[in-house]
């Protein structure tokens, strides 16, 4: 962990406090005070001030790197580029976007361990203090969640940093099973989420946390631990919330629409002619090639992204992507992009009507300036949910359940879809893949699902390694996990090791 920035907590924690408190009050306090949450936290507004600064880092995380390497390279898709995830040249002493990972979260749960921390020795009333640590107990989980999914066993603390003897000891952990590091989230998770508000995200204000994200995390977490019975629990409260799939319109998938009421999470990105931003480069990976200084991408004038945008190199389809929507299939046109307004784009025209589509205007950005875009980054989304607990209740025998879940997805796209037989458990389970593939590419999880399906190596060989060859040649199974950073290790003293790397 990136222990020696540890004393950078205390000043990010009161930042949102300054107008409630005024600079001089805060200069006169002693140093100690900074870090114990009881100092500052005399009222719910200084908490939520507190809880505001938990969610920073997402914004590092949940941006054009982790796309790349979530999503760029899988069996979905790929990014031709020198980027070291795209071409899987990393290793401990070149992490790429493991090094990012690892900082913005372990900052991120100490944020949430000092949020914690401050309302449970606060002034607020005791009813109010479940729902405030509820969000931060979220999302630390989340924090966790991301580590475990990249990095497997990872150091797990909840202490709040407070005192030196408190740094000594946390710089001194080692990796702690990813499956128990999940059970104690799970079981946490269980306890805080009926505190918070049970609605849909888009109903709540500022689309800060609502309890479908905790039980969505319980589901993720509890997948990923194969403990099947308590991710159908979990997600059978978010249907209690959200109803019907079919209610949520396609559109509402689109980056660019925002905290729809199907979305369960989103990362919250700002952009403005004016004043400040918060933008990400993703749809520069993901938009057509552009002629300069016109709206003509590849040959098809689209006025609506403008003509200042400047896309980098694209995000590619692989051919086994391509091949799993039928013709009918609107998410194909969605997420795929051969044509636009009935015109054809120019790559799709090559080699006789055989060449590669463009990713479609899911992740687009209309107007988008240079390579900057202010689309939010959607992480879970309700469909998602669905196909986790049709994969659950597959495997806990609950086909009509299973087959439920996966035909509300199907049938929102079409109702010719819908599987009208259960195939049996394993044809299920392909069905299940195939569908979260259709569905979700580009939401920040394939990679992540082919690894705690334990195939990720083998998909990917099977994909885009046939079409690529540095993926042939530099792929190996351990990268389905990041190496945890050679500075790290060294931090902790050797304590940290990269086993798997030291081959």
């Amino acid at each position: 962990m990136k222990t020696n920035r540890l004393r950078i907590l205390p000043m990010l924690l009161i930042g949102g406090t300054l107008a409630l408190g005024g600079c001089s009050k805060l200069l006169e306090e002693k140093p100690h005070s900074f870090v114990d949450g009881s100092g500052f936290f005399k009222n719910e507004n200084q908490a939520i001030a507190a809880l505001n600064g938990c969610y920073m880092d997402l914004t590092n995380i949940f941006a054009q790197d982790l796309m790349i390497a979530i999503e760029g390279v899988s069996d979905l898709a790929f990014l031709n580029s020198s980027n070291l995830d795209a071409k899987l040249e990393i290793s401990p002493a070149n992490p790429g976007m493991g090094d990012n990972i690892w900082t913005a979260c372990y900052r991120g749960v100490m944020y949430c361990n000092a949020a914690i921390a401050g309302i449970d020795n606060s002034a607020i009333p005791d009813d109010r203090k479940p729902a405030l640590k509820g969000e931060a107990v979220a999302l630390r989980a989340l924090y966790y969640y991301i580590l475990t999914s990249s990095f497997g066993d990872v150091p797990f603390y909840t202490d709040d940093v407070n005192s030196l003897s408190a740094l000594k000891s946390i710089a001194k952990l080692g990796r702690m099973s990813a499956t128990e590091t999940r059970t104690k989230l799970i079981n946490e998770l269980k306890e805080y989420a009926p505190h918070l508000p049970m609605m849909r995200t888009s109903e709540v204000k500022d689309n800060r946390i609502s309890a479908p994200m905790a039980y969505m995390l319980i589901g993720k977490l509890a997948l990923w631990n194969k403990d099947y019975p308590t991710c159908v629990d979990a997600v059978e409260e978010i249907r209690k919330i959200y109803g019907q799939l079919v209610q949520y319109p396609l559109t509402d998938t689109y980056f660019r629409n925002k905290n729809t009421p199907e979305s369960i999470f989103e990362v919250q990105y700002t952009w403005s002619a004016a004043g400040l931003k918060k933008t990400s480069q993703v749809a520069a990976f993901f938009t057509p090639t552009k002629a300069s200084g016109t709206s003509t991408y590849d040959g098809v004038n689209i006025p609506e992204l403008g003509s200042a945008a400047n896309p980098f190199n694209s995000v590619t389809p692989s051919e086994y992507m391509m091949s799993l929507y039928e013709l009918e299939d609107p998410r194909k046109e969605i997420i795929l992009a051969y044509s636009y307004n009935g015109t054809w784009f120019k790559r799709p025209m090559a080699n006789n009507g055989t060449g590669k589509p463009w990713m479609g205007p899911k992740f687009w950005y209309p107007g988008m300036t240079n390579i900057a875009d202010g689309n939010n980054q959607k992480v879970f989304r309700y469909a998602d949910a669905l196909l986790m607990l049709a994969e659950a209740a597959n495997e806990t025998g609950n086909t009509d359940l299973a087959m439920q879940c996966i035909n509300d997805v199907k049938s929102r796209a079409s109702a010719d879809f819908v599987l009208t037989s259960y195939p049996g458990k394993a044809e299920f389970l392909e069905e299940v893949k195939k569908e979260r593939a259709r569905e979700l590419m580009g939401e920040y999880g394939r990679k992540w699902d082919l690894v705690r399906w334990g195939e990720w190596f083998s998909r990917i060989s099977e994909t885009i390694a046939e079409e690529y060859p540095v993926i042939k040649e530099n792929a190996m199974p351990y990268h389905e996990f990041y190496p945890i950073p050679d500075k790290e290790v060294m931090r902790s003293n050797g304590i940290l090791t990269n086993p798997a790397y030291n081959q």
